[in-house]
């Protein structure tokens, strides 16, 4: 291993998650300004501030893995880095839904690659988990991301005319998701978290904030309302448990709180636009504003962090 690498050869994963977090922040302001007098530019500048800097970060990492392939592998025997690496992938999903606007070929053709892109990763995941002697005692909730996060496709699918696949999506992701919670509840039960990795728990609160957002182009509003209640009471168990999520203060591993909030955020809106009264204006308005100002937050730290150089040492990220 080179000991002093350049730049990007140190790009870890664990930028992708804030990234999505952040992504998911522009689509929340853009439903926000359809159904409240709010600016249309907030959420078009964040989409594309986040989307370009998605693509720089993209382009180190790729360059990064063109040096040595295998370096994806190595990446991946970090636990929380399984989570990382495939946020890459949903990054790309989200700018497929935030492209739909402006260009419906060029989002079909980001939803397609993106659903590769998962596919390989989530191979390469599993391929690692056969590496690892006890893999039910490695399991956490970002996990969801490789063998949940295809989910995030069955946001746009039904814009593109795939409502049936959208439906498959989301009906084969469900078991993994049920086995990850239940799995990592019982490590929560028997292990002592590290405080570095604990905002990971909250990831629990983004698959059943997007199995309600995609429910709501797939089925009726019935089976919305349900998971609508449903991200409410995890939201309230996250703000139960956020003494626990957050002590320390800030570490790398909060940018596992991103996309939680912006996809809560986002099923909230939802919830508002469909009329279901003042508790649901409430709920909209304040995780929107929560999102709002700890997304960015945990952005900027994040990269600040990675630009000091630290940042792949502190997430165990593989150096080329």
């Amino acid at each position: 291993m080179n000991n002093n690498p350049t730049f990007w050869h140190r790009t870890p994963p664990a930028l992708f998650p804030c990234l999505l977090g952040l992504i998911g922040l522009g689509l929340a302001w853009r439903r926000a300004a359809e159904i409240w007098p709010v600016s249309p530019w907030m959420g078009e500048v964040i989409l594309l501030s986040s989307s370009i800097l998605f693509a720089v970060t993209f382009i180190f990492y790729i360059a990064k893995l063109s040096l040595r392939p295998s370096v994806l592998l190595d990446d991946l025997k970090v636990a929380p880095a399984r989570g990382a690496v495939s946020a890459g992938s949903m990054c790309i999903m989200l700018i497929s839904a935030a492209a739909l606007p402006y260009s419906i070929m060029t989002a079909l053709v980001l939803w397609w690659f993106s659903i590769v892109l998962h596919l390989v990763y989530l191979v390469c995941t599993i391929y690692s988990l056969t590496k690892v002697e006890n893999v039910r005692a490695t399991v956490t909730p970002p996990m969801v991301l490789p063998f949940v996060g295809l989910i995030v496709a069955a946001i746009s699918g039904p814009q593109f005319g795939y409502t049936g696949l959208s439906k498959l999506i989301v009906f084969a992701t469900v078991p993994g998701f049920v086995f990850i919670l239940y799995q990592s509840a019982l490590n929560l039960k028997y292990t002592d978290i590290p405080i570095p990795v604990r905002a990971g728990f909250a990831a629990v609160l983004a698959p059943v904030s997007i199995y309600g957002i995609a429910a709501y182009g797939l089925w009726s509003i019935d089976v919305f309302y349900i998971l609508w209640g449903c991200a409410i009471c995890c939201a309230l168990l996250f703000l139960m448990f956020l003494p626990w999520l957050v002590k320390g203060g800030w570490n790398p591993g909060w940018g596992a709180f991103t996309f939680p909030l912006s996809s809560f955020a986002g099923i909230m809106l939802i919830g508002a636009s469909s009329g279901f009264g003042l508790v649901a204006d409430i709920w909209a308005i304040g995780s929107l504003g929560f999102a709002t100002v700890i997304v960015p937050y945990v952005v900027v730290k994040t990269y600040l962090f990675w630009a000091s150089g630290k940042l792949a040492k502190a997430t165990g990220a593989a150096i080329v």
